[in-house]
């Protein structure tokens, strides 16, 4: 009976071993990894869109002023044709005459010949002056005009495009939003299938410590039989076997599974920034632990320890303390993006495939929901 629970036992571990090979070749590249990248590039996307917006805001506002400045130009124009007008109604006679002084008003009093002729001479040159300034004022009011139209379609075409692009972000904010909630979809499954993982490796471990012990206890009892039976030997003469000592009964309980190293609160900032640094231009690489192309926690688990290594993932770097105020050294982090804070409000980071190991403002980054720990 002992046999068969142990042939049991032996197959129950089996099982559970092959369902953790399963999960674990299910999880040897993680679906979000595509996902994080995506996002990543929908995000610059929204950004390079709300650049292109503010441009062509500024330049509508611009277009606007100058639009508002013409039109009082023309409204002044008018106030000065108008006033030119009047002016001209007291001078003027025969085809330009529209009111006012006659040719006899203006030779009244005329004292001799000279006088009349001066009047006469005068009084055509103020009604031509008059009437060229009337003209000129008339032929700068309709440039003024067609400058309005001009400027009233270029606001219009500007408009229009303010309008594509107002589309084109909304419809970006759409994929980023979309792109965000597959991407805590695939976390948390990934957190689900880890959690199956580690429960199968759990019970692994627990039914090989059973499947020893019922093994050592059979030893055992076929040892102690073989001794009685040499104790009842008659010839006395040869010394009863040495029992085989009795296997340590290995603990009921799995082992817990080991966990990312512990912070070691000794590292010094400034070399994790120096080794930042020396990485700036390096390519960018899924699962890429160095030398010369990194993900974004395997940029950081290098800049940290100075070994091409892996300390964790971003899940791991979110469990360690928080800070509340960063200094250079210390790790930018969110739930799948990671990086080094230099100071100044700026992180170097292993971006994405398109920009590899750059500088960037941890507020403008890809998502600015991030938190400062210390390893």
């Amino acid at each position: 009976m002992r046999t068969a629970n142990t042939h049991k036992n032996m197959a129950r571990c089996a099982a559970t071993a092959t369902l953790a090979c399963v999960l674990g070749l299910g999880l040897a590249a993680p679906a979000y990894a595509d996902t994080a990248s995506d996002l990543a590039a929908a995000r610059t996307k929204l950004e390079q869109i709300g650049t292109q917006t503010q441009q062509i805001y500024d330049e509508l506002a611009t277009q606007t002023q100058a639009l508002d400045q013409t039109a009082g130009e023309i409204t002044q124009k008018q106030q000065e044709i108008a006033d030119g007008q009047a002016k001209l109604s007291t001078y003027v006679a025969g085809e330009y005459k529209t009111g006012g002084l006659s040719l006899l008003q203006v030779l009244t009093g005329v004292d001799d010949l000279s006088d009349m002729l001066n009047r006469l001479f005068y009084y055509g040159k103020v009604s031509d002056k008059q009437a060229q300034t009337i003209q000129e004022v008339k032929e700068l009011k309709q440039q003024l005009t067609d400058k309005q139209a001009e400027q009233e379609k270029n606001v219009a075409d500007t408009q229009k495009k303010v309008d594509e692009l107002n589309a084109q972000q909304a419809e970006a904010q759409s994929v980023v939003n979309s792109l965000d909630s597959q991407l805590q979809a695939e976390l948390a499954a990934e957190a689900e299938a880890n959690a199956a993982l580690q429960a199968g490796i759990n019970a692994s471990t627990a039914e090989k410590a059973t499947v020893s012990n019922e093994t050592a206890g059979t030893t055992e009892n076929t040892n102690n039989g073989g001794q009685t039976s040499n104790n009842n030997n008659q010839g006395g003469n040869t010394p009863a076997p040495t029992p085989a000592p009795a296997p340590t009964p290995q603990p009921s309980t799995p082992a817990p599974a080991p966990t990312p190293s512990a912070p070691s609160q000794s590292v010094d900032g400034g070399s994790v920034v120096s080794r930042a640094y020396s990485k700036l231009g390096c390519a960018y690489s899924w699962g890429g632990i160095g030398p010369n192309s990194f993900d974004c926690s395997g940029f950081v688990s290098y800049c940290l320890t100075g070994r091409y290594c892996r300390l964790g993932t971003t899940g791991t770097f979110m469990g360690w303390t928080r800070v509340s105020d960063p200094q250079p050294g210390d790790v930018v982090v969110n739930s799948y993006h990671t990086g080094i804070y230099i100071g100044g409000g700026q992180m170097i980071h292993a971006s994405d495939y398109n920009t590899g190991v750059i500088i960037s403002s941890v507020a403008a980054g890809m998502n600015n929901n991030y938190i400062f720990v210390r390893y």
